[in-house]
């Protein structure tokens, strides 16, 4: 099948629509790139840093359950650089797997990582998480505390919100900065 759908495209890129030219080109890429999932994966087992990070932006523009499924593969990786980039490389599938497994890393990442993980769970909107980033409100490390603000503010409603701001005073600008960003996203009406 996926050779006829590649020779369907091939005549589509040559649609006198440019719309329907670009399209075609899109699917085109994305088509061709689901053939190269089984390279992608080994490269996200084996391959260099720079190799395994290729493979992981590829993952997130395919998309989908094949670039989804090398995402949570990358997770697992020795390197923090990789499992950060694969975590940021999530944030715009937040489906209940993509959550749990990146809800199960929580209690064994700090730095940049342990951000990313904020970052990205409070992207996703689902307020049952709360509690859950409010923990790290008084995390050790600045850049986490800030990471933890943003999620939290994205997540959090009324009561929570005193707690944001009495981040106000916190010794580090850049958590200081993350309370200002989040006060300017407040709204009083109920987030859904």
């Amino acid at each position: 099948m996926i050779e006829r759908i590649e020779e369907a495209l091939g005549r589509l890129l040559s649609d006198p629509s440019a719309a329907v030219r670009e399209a075609a080109a899109g699917a085109m890429d994305r088509t061709r790139a689901k053939r190269s999932v089984e390279e992608f994966r080994s490269r996200i087992r084996g391959g260099t840093v720079e190799e395994k990070l290729r493979a992981i932006y590829a993952a997130a523009e395919l998309g989908g359950p094949e670039g989804v499924s090398l995402l949570l593969q990358a997770l697992s990786d020795r390197d923090a650089e990789i499992r950060g980039a694969a975590v940021r490389a999530l944030s715009p599938f937040p489906s209940p797997g993509v959550i749990k497994s990146l809800w199960e890393m929580l209690p064994r990442e700090g730095g940049v990582v342990l951000g990313n993980l904020l970052e990205t769970l409070g992207a996703s909107g689902r307020r049952e998480l709360a509690p859950h980033v409010e923990k790290f409100l008084d995390h050790p490390e600045p850049e986490v505390r800030a990471k933890a603000v943003t999620a939290y503010s994205r997540l959090c409603d009324g009561p929570g919100w005193e707690k944001i701001l009495s981040r106000t005073g916190d010794p580090n600008e850049s958590v200081r900065a993350a309370v200002a960003e989040a006060m300017g996203g407040w709204t009083s009406s109920p987030r859904s």
